[in-house]
């Protein structure tokens, strides 16, 4: 007889938790453009952009990023959809390997998430751009804190919802 995955219940509510989250996380950096403040965003991107060349290519590469010289898509309609699909995946990593072992309530499990993906974007991606730490090189205190404030809230969200929900 066959028996449904193990993490299948999970799945549904860690989607809709990470679609909200993200929902919301954008919104948040879409504001941060209003005022303006420019904040870390698309490093992941920027980073892999050179290695995905074919992919890209197709997607409308065209311009460079901030001067850097890294060719990235040029339609705002595939950053968008980029930052949604990343935005996914953490999510389904979250709910599917990382929830079930990372200790404390909900809230606390989110910021432990928060802060692993955060080291990783601030003391390897971010540097790797000739950005700095934590985009130190080409952000001002107000970028990075305005940027470390929604990753965190993407972080956290997705963790309470995701335990509401299923």
């Amino acid at each position: 007889m066959n028996q449904p995955p193990r993490n299948g219940h999970r799945v549904g509510p860690t989607l809709l938790a990470g679609a909200i989250a993200i929902a919301v996380n954008t919104a948040l950096l879409a504001a941060a453009d209003r005022i303006p403040l420019v904040t870390a965003r698309g490093g992941l991107l920027k980073l892999i952009s050179p290695y995905a060349g074919p992919v890209l290519r197709q997607a409308g590469v065209g311009r460079t990023w901030a001067g850097l010289g890294l060719p990235v898509p040029g339609g705002t309609v595939f950053q968008l959809g980029f930052h949604v699909v990343v935005g996914l995946g953490m999510a389904v990593l979250y709910g599917l390997l990382l929830e079930p072992v990372l200790p404390g309530r909900p809230w606390v499990r989110g910021l432990l998430y928060a802060m692993m993906v955060w080291l990783a974007n601030a003391l390897v991606v971010l540097p790797l751009l000739g950005e700095g730490v934590a985009g130190s090189g080409t952000l001002s205190g107000a970028g990075m804190a305005y940027f470390t404030a929604a990753h965190t809230v993407f972080f956290v969200l997705l963790a309470i919802l995701f335990d509401r929900l299923r």
